[in-house]
């Protein structure tokens, strides 16, 4: 009786340890379904909601396409399902929804998506569960510095000197050319996003000749920006950098108007990306610049859908009434990468699965894609990179215009850099 339970007791040993081997919430083998399981989290609610703008109908665009077009995976004609959680634009909600994806849906392939406040997250549950993760819409550094080593992970997006370089491009636009000893005013907060921009930056201003005016990081999600704003005062800055969440940004920017602080020019990241965060600041957002990762005269074409960056750009206003946004573009953009992937691999095993990300060179609706460059270990493709400012037209709405092309000639200038409600220090007086 004794040898009976204690061969049953050895039992279910096994068969526990099999169960929590590896941390793995799914099979390694192929997904024997008709179709192939997509986990995706989205800043759908939240600080960063409009980043998440377009999610649903990205996804519906490509499932669509799938549906008309099936694809050839583990010997069957397979569509796909793009399982969407919302991360309620909080890290811990990202980890969470990241884990169920893997765990309780049993997906196929991670895409994780819109600033690295969501990518990160989304992206260490990858590589912990061993499950390919397309990342993109995050800069490669933050996401470089945010593990020791990837396995699972490729990022397509820009690096943090591409960044640099675009901002110092539209600041000299302003008559901050480097070596002109103007004084930068920083503004990061003290998440592993902003660490990332605030050290680079601060080399390479230095590098260039600008004097730098660090008021230190600051927590995410702070209301209180007077010291900042009285710092910025007393020595007399010539313009912002930074990148922050829209919340954080219209707190410090505001300080600074309230404080009296002339301003030459403001470059920020994130914050001013959108149409929807930009118009929250009122008149003061008239001239404001920032990075354009995407435009609707960008001369890109998908090799999935075989549509171009204007034909994409018609059907999402025919459908929602505006031009589309840029983080839209990356959902589109993030979503054919995953069908090409598994066109690639033909199979849904998932090593066989990462191994095809970095096997794919072709084009998106956001630019081409060749995964051959490394940073700290991370596998990533370059995004291309412009230079954008915030002005009105004739009839009073703003519109991101591209003034600046130096990093990639290829793309079509749209205007000219013009001074705005937001150079409360004007040249031109």
């Amino acid at each position: 009786m004794k040898r009976i339970i204690a061969i049953l007791l050895a039992a279910v040993m096994i068969a526990g340890l099999c169960s929590c081997s590896g941390g793995s919430g799914g099979s390694e083998g192929s997904n024997d379904s008709e179709t192939i399981k997509i986990g995706y989290v989205n800043p759908t609610t939240g600080a960063l909601a409009g980043n998440g703008e377009g999610c649903e109908w990205a996804v519906k665009q490509i499932t669509d396409y799938v549906k008309e077009h099936p694809i050839t995976v583990d010997g069957k004609e397979k569509t796909i399902d793009v399982i969407v959680y919302d991360s309620k634009s909080d890290q811990n909600t990202c980890t969470e929804m990241a884990q169920k994806l893997i765990e309780e849906d049993n997906i196929d392939l991670m895409i994780a998506i819109q600033t690295p406040n969501t990518v990160i997250p989304v992206a260490q549950v990858a590589e912990r569960y061993g499950v390919p993760c397309i990342a993109t819409q995050s800069p490669v550094d933050p996401l470089a510095n945010s593990l020791d080593e990837f396995n699972w992970t490729y990022d397509f997006f820009y690096t943090l000197d591409e960044v640099y370089e675009s901002q110092r491009a539209l600041w000299t636009k302003a008559g901050y050319a480097p070596g002109s000893k103007a004084k930068v005013g920083l503004l990061f907060a003290n998440d592993t996003d902003g660490t990332s921009w605030h050290d680079l930056f601060i080399r390479r201003l230095a590098e260039d000749g600008y004097t730098v005016v660090d008021p230190g990081q600051y927590p995410s999600k702070t209301t209180d920006f007077t010291s900042v704003a009285n710092t910025f005062k007393e020595e007399k800055i010539d313009l912002i950098a930074g990148t922050n969440i829209p919340p954080d940004f219209m707190n410090a920017y505001n300080a600074v108007i309230e404080a009296g602080v002339e301003i030459g020019c403001i470059t920020m990241g994130k914050c001013c990306l959108l149409q929807s965060d930009v118009e929250a600041l009122g008149d003061l957002a008239d001239g404001i610049m920032t990075q354009v990762w995407w435009a609707p005269s960008n001369p890109f074409k998908s090799d999935l859908t075989g549509l171009d960056c204007k034909e994409i750009n018609e059907l999402y206003k025919k459908d929602n009434g505006r031009v589309m946004p840029q983080p839209t573009a990356f959902a589109y953009a993030g979503l054919e990468l995953a069908v090409q992937t598994f066109k690639e691999a033909g199979t849904t095993e998932k090593k066989a699965v990462y191994d095809a990300i970095g096997k794919l060179k072709c084009q998106t609706i956001v630019g081409s894609v060749d995964y051959s460059k490394k940073l700290k270990g991370l596998p990533y493709s370059s995004s291309v990179l412009t230079g954008g400012q915030w002005q009105r037209d004739e009839n009073g709405e703003l519109n991101l215009v591209i003034i600046d092309n130096s990093l990639y000639p290829e793309i079509p200038i749209t205007g000219e850099y013009l001074e705005g409600n937001a150079t409360t220090n004007k040249k031109s007086e």
